[in-house]
């Protein structure tokens, strides 16, 4: 069997850096990979911002990678206008979607 180690790494490090030690505010992690470029795109909530330990894991873990980090944030209702659709109504996924909350139920 043939498995795309490249792909399967980059999910690993993915889910290491965003589920392991998740910050409440990420609601959506999506990305794309185009030979060594590794754009990630995270949605937050309200005015949040990644933390600069979870930028430091993300830089750490994928090392070989010139890693791009777009951040977009919306408030909870923004959020929750797409409740009931499979896609977001206000953005769109990149080509790998890592995680998505269905909606936000409060703000913390």
């Amino acid at each position: 069997m043939n498995y795309n180690v490249e792909y399967i790494n980059v999910k690993y490090s993915l889910i290491k850096c965003f589920l392991h030690s998740a910050e409440s505010k990420v609601l959506d992690v999506s990305y794309d990979i185009k030979e060594d470029k590794l754009t990630i795109q995270v949605v937050l909530l309200g005015k949040s911002k990644l933390s600069s330990e979870t930028l430091s894991n993300i830089k750490q873990e994928l090392a070989g990678f010139d890693v791009v980090i777009s951040e977009l944030n919306f408030t909870k209702e923004q959020f929750n206008e797409s409740i009931g659709e499979w896609r977001p109504k206000n953005y769109s996924w990149l080509k790998y979607l890592l995680y998505s909350k269905a909606e936000v139920l409060n703000e913390d």
